[in-house]
């Protein structure tokens, strides 16, 4: 199965794709959208990660999609992602968006279109997505999408808090 792409009533979402490069460094080195992340990148360390992140197969239907403004789809405002979560068997939902394009909702529309896929299309039987205790925005955003918290995760060395939900 190949990715695929969707829409919603304000978005687009697409496999991303190496034109998506400039536009991903240039939020991942915003210091408050790695506020919970961690640290910021050389723009070069980036370029080669995102470039490993768009060549890996991380299973059918699954992958990084980048999100567009159907108002503004030349500018790339963030991404979400389906792919496996280290340690542990759940496949998970992440997502990012640049500074400009928070508080509005986009993380939520973006993501309950992945969510539909992952469930709908995909059959998965359960999601999980990671959250640093401090985000409480993107806490709202799991909430809202039907997540619930179940405990720590370790990542990078931090303590997490890690969210489910299933199907």
């Amino acid at each position: 199965m190949h990715q695929p792409g969707f829409e919603t009533a304000r978005l687009v979402l697409r496999p991303r794709i190496r034109a998506d490069l400039d536009a991903c460094v240039a939020i991942n080195s915003d210091p408050e959208v790695m506020r919970y992340l961690g640290d910021v990148w050389p723009p070069e360390r980036q370029r080669e990660h995102l470039s490993r992140q768009i060549d890996a197969d991380l299973g059918p239907g699954l992958g990084y999609w980048s999100l567009f403004a159907k108002a503004a789809p030349s500018e790339l405002l963030g991404w979400v992602l389906l792919s496996p979560l280290p340690q542990t068997e759940y496949i998970q939902l992440g997502y990012r968006l640049r500074r400009d394009a928070w508080g509005v909702g986009l993380a939520t529309e973006a993501a309950t279109e992945i969510v539909a896929h992952a469930f709908e299309t995909l059959r998965l039987t359960r999601l999980a997505a990671w959250v640093h205790p401090e985000n409480l925005g993107s806490q709202r955003v799991l909430a809202k999408l039907g997540f619930a918290d179940i405990g720590a995760y370790e990542v990078g060395g931090r303590a997490e808090r890690l969210y489910r939900r299933l199907a």
